[in-house]
C-alpha cells in the first residue's frame, strides 16, 4: 500500500452524535451474535469498525441498515430514537449501507443505477433529463471523471463504488457504512476512494468504515471501536490507536503471546511443476510445490497472481509451458482435466465463480463427481448423499 498517512481530524467533543447504537443484542436460533452492544457515531468523522471475522462487524450494521432486527437495545438518529424495522426506513433517515460486494445492474447505465427504486417522473414517463442532471451534480461532486449515461458495466470496481456513493448521496445520506470497500482494488483506486472518503467528512457525513488493514485505519480514521466475540470491547482515538493495543483488543491478548511459526526444514518431494507457463499477461512463469508445503503467490492487485492460478487449472487457454504432477506430464486444456487429475481450484469470487447460490450447498459439493454417480445421462442424486 502506497497511500500517504495524513492526519484526520477528531470530531470536536461539544457535537452531537449523528448515531447512537446502545445495548445491541441480536440472537440467531437462540445463539447470540451480539450482546449489548454500544456505537457513538459524531458527524464529519471516519470511525473504523474492525474485529476478527465472526465478531459482529457486519450484523451490527445490518441491523443499522435495516436488514436485520435487533432482538434488544436501541437506536438514536441526531438524538432521537429511530425504531428501524426495514431498509427503507434507515434510508430515510440518511443511513446508506454499501456491502463489500457491489450492488450494482452492470447493463444499466450510471443515472440508472442511482435513481434504481427512486425514479424521477414526469406524469407516467421517467424523467431522464433531470435524473441525468441530478445524477451529473453529484458525480461531479465526488469528482467522477465518467459520465452518467455510460454502462456501469464499462466502469471499473472503483468507479462502481464512487456509483453507490452517488446514490447514497442522492438520497441525502449523513451516515455511509463501507465494509471493506479497498477489498478488489488496485493501490491508486484505494487512493481515489481515499479522496472521495476525505471529502465527504468535510461535508459532515458520518463514515463508519470496516477494514482489517491498518493502514487504512491510520491513513482514514478518527476513531476505532472494536467487536469480539459479539461484543462491543472498546474504542480507541487515533492518537491511542497502535498495532499492539488494536490486536490485543481484537484477539483478547497481547501480540507477543501468539506462537512463533517453526519453518519447515524437511519438505516432501515435489508434487507440482510449473514450468515456463505462458498467456494473457502472464509470462513464462515456474512454480514448484512439494508434499505437505505452502507456497505463497504475493504481488499488487493486477500482477498475475489469480491468473496464474487459472492457467494451471485450465481455467484459461494457456500460451506456452506445461505443468507436471507427481512426475507425470499433464495435458490440462479445461478445469474437467485439472480436477480428473486431482487439482482444486478456490476462486477469489466465490459468488459468481465458485458456487451455484441457487442450489444446494449438498449439490454445490457434489458437483465435481457428477459423471461418475450418473447413467445415460441422468444423474443419481440419491447416491451422492
Amino acid at each position: 500500500m502506497t497511500t500517504d498517512i495524513q492526519p484526520s481530524p477528531s470530531p470536536a467533543s461539544s457535537l452531537t452524535p449523528v448515531l447512537e447504537m446502545r445495548g445491541i443484542t441480536k440472537r440467531f436460533h437462540g445463539v447470540p451474535a451480539l450482546q449489548g452492544v454500544n456505537l457513538t457515531i459524531y458527524p464529519g468523522e471516519v470511525h473504523a469498525l474492525m474485529g476478527e471475522n465472526g465478531a459482529g462487524k457486519s450484523t451490527l450494521m445490518k441491523i443499522l441498515a435495516g436488514a436485520y432486527i435487533a432482538d434488544e437495545g436501541e437506536i438514536y438518529v441526531d438524538g432521537q430514537r429511530l425504531n428501524i424495522t426495514d431498509p427503507s426506513t434507515a434510508r430515510r433517515a440518511g443511513i446508506n449501507l454499501i456491502y463489500q460486494e457491489l450492488n450494482v445492474a452492470p447493463n444499466l447505465t450510471v443515472t440508472e443505477n442511482i435513481f434504481m427504486g427512486s425514479e424521477l417522473r414526469r406524469g407516467q414517463l421517467l424523467d431522464r433529463e433531470r435524473m441525468n442532471q441530478e445524477a451529473e451534480r453529484v458525480l461531479q461532486s465526488l469528482g467522477a471523471t465518467f459520465a452518467p449515461t455510460n454502462l456501469v458495466s464499462t466502469l471499473s470496481i472503483a468507479e462502481q463504488q464512487v456509483v453507490e456513493i452517488a446514490r447514497a448521496l442522492k438520497d441525502n445520506s449523513r451516515i455511509l457504512v463501507m465494509d471493506e470497500p479497498t477489498a478488489a482494488l488496485s493501490d491508486r483506486e484505494t487512493e481515489r476512494l481515499f479522496e472521495v472518503i476525505r471529502k465527504l467528512r468535510q461535508d459532515g457525513i458520518a463514515i463508519i468504515y470496516i477494514s482489517h488493514r491498518m493502514e487504512e485505519v491510520y491513513a482514514l480514521a478518527n476513531r476505532v471501536s472494536v467487536l469480539r466475540d459479539g461484543q462491543y470491547i472498546g474504542s480507541l482515538t487515533r492518537d491511542e490507536i497502535s498495532p499492539e493495543r488494536l490486536v490485543q483488543m481484537m484477539v483478547g491478548r497481547p501480540m507477543g503471546d501468539f506462537y512463533e511459526h517453526q519453518r519447515q526444514t524437511n519438505p516432501g518431494d515435489v508434487v507440482l511443476e510449473v514450468k515456463n507457463l505462458s498467456g494473457g499477461k502472464v509470462h513464462p512463469c515456474n512454480l514448484t510445490l512439494r508434499a505437505g508445503e505452502i507456497v505463497g503467490l504475493a504481488g499488487l492487485v493486477g500482477a498475475g497472481r489469480t491468473e496464474l492460478s487459472r492457467l494451471i487449472f485450465g481455467a484459461d487457454p494457456k500460451a506456452s509451458g506445461e505443468v507436471w504432477l507427481n512426475g507425470k506430464k499433464l495435458e490440462i486444456h479445461s478445469p474437467g482435466d485439472a480436477i480428473a487429475a486431482g487439482i482444486g481450484y478456490v476462486p477469489e469470487d466465490r459468488k459468481d465463480q465458485g458456487l451455484f447460490l441457487e442450489m444446494t450447498s449438498g449439490k454445490n459439493i457434489t458437483l465435481n463427481m457428477l459423471k461418475q454417480d450418473s447413467k445415460v445421462g441422468v444423474i443419481n442424486w440419491q447416491s451422492l448423499g
